[in-house]
């Protein structure tokens, strides 16, 4: 029974640093977004979450598509995305 109670404590625990983990992790995601619009316009930037009010509030601003949206909220630091909107390429750089 103990033991039970133990494992059960645990598991929550292991529950809870998870997702405050992700929370911590969402104020502190930093990309390099390159965006070329045509072959004489391209430019490239640092986008941070450090100060949104929710997590990929830059690129819902820039009206990324629900599954482009899962696809960036599961991005590993150093891993590259390239996503095409009405005729413009966001090329993504998870760097944090």
């Amino acid at each position: 029974m103990i033991n039970t109670l133990m494992s059960k404590t645990t598991s929550l625990w292991q529950r809870f640093k998870s997702a405050a983990a992700d929370v911590l992790d969402f104020q502190s995601r930093v990309w390099v977004v390159n965006i070329r619009s045509s072959t004489l316009q391209d430019e490239s930037f640092v986008v941070s979450e450090d100060n949104f009010k929710q997590p990929l509030q830059w690129m819902k601003k820039k009206q990324f598509e629900e599954e482009m949206l899962e696809k960036v909220e599961a991005m590993k630091v150093s891993q590259v995305l390239v996503f095409h909107i009405e005729g413009v390429r966001y090329r993504l750089l998870r760097v944090k």
